[in-house]
């Protein structure tokens, strides 16, 4: 691709040269790939299974809570937590210019994303066939995920670096948008984060009680370390579900996460 290209004019070729196209046919294949894994695997006695090509799939319950974040915030506060733990952005303040204005001040430095839109012409250029269920072993499977994955891996890569030069681009950051032969390219806004850390002031506690959410990983670093109790933080949430999310890995990629902990 040529750097001298602004970011529409990237786009396009990256569409024409069916790169796009290989990557959505890849995506489609891991989904399909793990979902005959899943059902492979599901009623096994093990939760973590070795299948080959140097990969493992594991079974990871994740429990889902109600939460009740207004009584958890004030119990935060109240043991000089909450600023510590709480996340905010504008997201959570729902365009309510009021509480816009109140946390300006907290704001973190803005950051911005890509977005390709396809019209009719590029939806037709990058379409896939339906994925159709996978009736093929366990091994077979493994053989096929090991080398989607090293591809989806690659392509992905590809992708990315894309858009950090589409991000470099002047005129899209001066116009936000561009328009090419197969849609657009859009530069947006993330949800801007604001810095609870630094909130002193009361009037501003109060409304960071009532809209922010808590880190709970952060929330139970501290519980960990005697900061409150593991039973009253479970008294402000109620189990809903447990989900059974697999998740496959390379072994090496394991090692390197445990070797962490």
């Amino acid at each position: 691709m040529n750097s001298k290209q602004n970011a529409a004019e990237l786009m396009e070729t990256f569409i024409e040269t069916g790169s796009y196209k290989h990557l959505k046919e890849l995506t489609a294949e891991r989904d399909a790939l793990k979902k005959n894994i899943y059902q492979n695997l599901i009623d096994h006695e093990a939760k973590r299974v070795e299948i080959g090509y140097n990969l493992v799939a594991k079974f990871i319950p994740k429990k889902v809570y109600q939460y009740n974040y207004h009584g958890l915030n004030e119990y935060l506060y109240d043991r000089g937590l909450l600023q510590k733990v709480a996340r905010l952005t504008t997201a959570n303040l729902k365009q309510d210019p009021a509480l816009l204005k109140i946390f300006e001040t907290y704001s973190l430095t803005s950051e911005f994303y890509i977005k390709p839109t396809l019209n009719k012409q590029g939806r037709d250029f990058v379409k896939i066939g339906e994925s159709k269920e996978l009736q093929i072993s366990l091994n077979e499977a493994a053989e096929k995920k090991r080398q989607n994955m090293d591809q989806l891996k690659v392509a992905q890569s590809e992708y990315d670096h894309l858009k950090k030069q589409m991000k470099k681009c002047q005129r899209l950051q001066m116009e936000k948008k561009l328009s090419h032969k197969y849609g657009s390219i859009s530069l947006l806004q993330k949800p801007v984060i604001y810095d609870c850390n630094h909130i002193s002031n009361n009037r501003v506690l109060k409304h960071l009680i009532e809209m922010s959410t808590p880190d709970m990983v952060r929330v139970m670093h501290y519980v960990s370390r005697g900061f409150g109790s593991l039973n009253e933080i479970e008294s402000f949430r109620k189990l809903i579900d447990i989900q059974l999310n697999l998740v496959i890995l390379d072994l090496d990629d394991e090692a390197k996460i445990l070797s962490n902990f």
